[in-house]
């Protein structure tokens, strides 16, 4: 089944290279321009739309949904990570090997108050599931963030992504079990 993802527009907390997970922040302007011009090149056959339940998901997926006008699904199972004591930080600066590990899918830790990407990968792969058995034959675009492409990109291809872009759309295809 095939599902197009897009990771939501730029945020303040992006700007300034925090860790943030399941911490809001809001778009920047940067960030608003770009769900809106990822709006006006994405198709308008959809037929469902799914977005985190963070705001800065959410704001992507209403400015997205201008074009579309279909109901917004917010679903948890689509959060970032959660990174617990870590979020907040600059990780590239106070703890680069962790970001290094973070980014090149090496999820060995889970920090306190935190998600393990196990409990992630778990809880992506049952919306996933969900999606084949309730929407297979729809066209689904679902709103999220990159830290979870970033898992379905290496869990379909089993090596790293080369970035995701904010804004940007990608189509991921899963396979039947």
């Amino acid at each position: 089944m095939k599902l197009y993802f897009v990771r939501h527009g730029q945020t303040e907390s992006n700007a300034k290279r925090l860790m943030y997970g399941n911490w809001d922040s809001p778009l920047t302007p940067e960030g608003v321009e770009a769900a809106m011009t990822t709006a006006n090149e994405i198709s308008q056959d959809f037929d469902l739309i799914y977005s985190s339940d963070l705001g800065r998901a959410k704001h992507t997926a209403e400015i997205l949904n201008k074009k579309l006008n279909l109901p917004i699904n917010y679903d948890a199972r689509l959060r970032e990570r959660h990174f617990g004591s870590l979020e907040g930080t600059d990780m590239l600066s106070t703890n680069k090997e962790m970001w290094q590990k973070d980014h090149v899918q090496e999820y060995n830790y889970r920090p306190w108050g935190g998600e393990s990407m196990e409990n992630v990968k778990e809880r992506i792969m049952d919306f996933v599931s969900d999606m084949k058995k309730n929407s297979r034959d729809k066209k689904v675009l679902v709103v999220t963030h990159g830290g979870i492409m970033r898992l379905i990109y290496f869990l379909l291809n089993g090596k790293p992504a080369e970035k995701i872009h904010n804004a940007s759309v990608h189509e991921f295809d899963f396979p039947d079990e």
